[in-house]
């Protein structure tokens, strides 16, 4: 003889499983304590938007070079100080008989030492300090300026240096452009 389940407990039975159904349709699991209702934590609750496209890295100027001098550099004009080391520089040649150039250094000097260091040859060869405005963030900064006279038209070089103290070293930055080295 079969026996049939009484009424109040199937109908508690089904109602234990409809109750299972939609916690689990509503993306709930059993928290560690073992009660229902707690949203899971693997389970996005929004679809997650594609991957971005990967973009390229940048790629320096190939007139960059990474800590040494570019080729076709003044190293003349601006050897590196005592002490100091170079971090990057470039150079490029333009149209005009001049050569736009860039050097960082990274030095343990004070920065009236770098700035004597940088000042040195450029003064020698010719080019006058002038004080370079204020309001940059740097610790120290000015600029170096060769006039030359010739048949086409003046010739106007200039360097701008500026110096960052972090407390522990000073980062120099000399950019601009300056006449292209013969040969």
């Amino acid at each position: 003889m079969t026996r049939r389940p009484s009424a109040p407990a199937a109908l508690a039975a089904l109602v234990g499983v409809a109750l299972v159904t939609v916690v689990l349709a509503a993306g709930c699991t059993p928290a560690p304590s073992g009660r229902l209702g707690t949203p899971a934590d693997d389970m996005p609750s929004v679809q997650p938007s594609p991957p971005a496209p990967v973009t390229a890295l940048p790629t320096f100027d190939a007139s960059t070079a990474v800590g040494g001098y570019a080729e076709g550099f003044p190293q003349d004009l601006l050897p590196t100080p005592a002490g100091a080391q170079i971090v990057a520089s470039s150079a490029q040649s333009d149209d005009g008989g001049l050569t736009r150039v860039s050097l960082n250094l990274s030095s343990a000097r004070t920065t009236d030492e770098v700035l004597a260091d940088v000042g040195a040859p450029l003064a020698a060869a010719g080019f006058a300090e002038t004080a370079a405005g204020a309001g940059s963030g740097l610790t120290a900064q000015t600029a170096w300026t060769r006039r030359t006279d010739r048949p086409e038209g003046q010739l106007v070089e200039t360097l701008l240096v500026g110096v960052l103290d972090d407390g522990a070293r000073r980062l120099v930055t000399i950019s601009g452009t300056v006449q292209a080295p013969q040969g």
